[in-house]
């Protein structure tokens, strides 16, 4: 797999090698690079069409990315949506499946599979996506499913993987959003006396501790999986979308909700693309061992942001959101623990008085934009 990107954001590309530690992709090669987006019907894009993948595929396209290939058996080729009051094409392929679950269950009630849709259609053999975009186990949940949901994630995991010729194609497996266990009461009478012998509040916290403990261990199995030596790489989706204002119906994303996975998601393959395949990338992992960052002096340092950014800004909310104790700014330690609430409310990119991988991704992006004119 050839990743490229086309010369005018070579400078973006800079920023994003100097946060990652990577060099930069290089700009000479035609190869399409083919992105799958696999799932539920998050994927799929209920209730409006193109889900997030509409401002996936235009904000790459956006960003300079004219290589991808959003891949799949649904959709088209070409698809448009207005967006900012302009209607804008993207690439409307892709293999979304509303109320699927991550193998065909039977008990509580039915739930046919991704991993038997993959296997009947032989959709990986056929489209060999150079990167897999894996969210799947939000109706395992629903229909109370939760035992051995883990090893089932594992074996589509491995069951893709098998697919794949390219040894360096890979899936990124995102934790999947919250549910609200009041808004979507009757959803849930899978779980019988659990759901009606206790209170709201006590069956809330019930649902919320197995998406918890799914989104943990969705995270601890990619870790295991790149430790095995497989192209695995963990993406946090759960962390950009807020219950109370990006859910449509307490399950699926409403339009806000779908252009913030959209935006994640560009920001994740972007800076994957960006980096050479070879490091993590920042906005898409959680706690991560605390260690001194070491970070370019910003003495005598440009404004590259109209609104007073500078690249030692991302480093420093990067280093904020995964709990890194302090980092280095020319040779002086400052500790992160001290950022006083006018800094806080600086950082805060999406204005909801929190400061998470959402503000990570619009700031890279307000660097990236500007760098395209320097």
């Amino acid at each position: 797999m050839n990743l490229k990107k086309i010369p005018l954001l070579a400078s973006a590309a800079i920023i994003a090698a100097a946060f990652s530690g990577a060099p930069a992709a290089a700009a000479d090669s035609s190869d399409k690079v083919k992105i799958m987006p696999l799932g539920d019907s998050i994927t799929d894009g209920y209730w409006t069409a193109g889900g997030y993948r509409k401002y996936l595929s235009h904000l790459l396209a956006q960003d300079g990315f004219t290589d991808i290939d959003l891949v799949g058996p649904k959709g088209n080729d070409i698809e448009t949506f207005s967006y900012n009051g302009e209607t804008v094409s993207y690439d409307g392929n892709y293999a979304g499946y509303s109320g699927y679950a991550i193998q065909y269950m039977e008990g509580t009630e039915t739930r046919q599979g991704i991993l038997e849709t993959i296997q009947e259609t032989d959709m990986i053999k056929t489209y060999q996506p150079d990167i897999v975009l894996l969210q799947i186990g939000t109706n395992d949940i629903l229909s109370a499913y939760n035992e051995g949901i883990t090893d089932r994630l594992e074996n589509l995991i491995n069951v893709i993987l098998s697919d794949l010729d390219d040894p360096d194609s890979v899936i990124f497996v995102s934790t999947v959003p919250e549910i609200d266990a009041v808004l979507v009461s009757d959803w849930l009478w899978a779980y019988g006396d659990a759901k009606w012998n206790s209170t709201q509040e006590e069956f809330s916290a019930l649902i919320q501790g197995y998406v918890a403990s799914y989104n943990s261990s969705v995270k601890q199995l990619a870790e295991k999986m790149q430790n095995e030596q497989k192209n695995v790489r963990f993406a946090d989706i759960h962390s950009v979308l807020d219950v109370e204002t990006d859910l449509y119906d307490g399950v699926h994303p409403n339009e806000q909700g779908y252009e913030k996975m959209g935006v994640y998601w560009a920001d994740v393959i972007g800076t994957y693309l960006d980096s050479g395949n070879t490091e993590e990338t920042t906005a898409a992992t959680t706690d991560i061992p605390q260690e001194e960052t070491t970070v370019p002096t910003t003495e005598n340092q440009p404004d590259i942001s109209p609104n007073g950014y500078k690249m030692a800004d991302l480093i420093r909310l990067s280093c904020f959101i995964t709990n890194k104790t302090k980092f280095i700014d020319d040779g002086t330690e400052v500790p992160l623990a001290e950022l006083t609430a006018e800094q806080q409310k600086f950082y805060d990119m999406d204005g909801d008085g929190a400061l998470d991988s959402l503000d990570v991704v619009l700031l890279r992006r307000e660097l990236q934009e500007i760098a395209r004119y320097i």
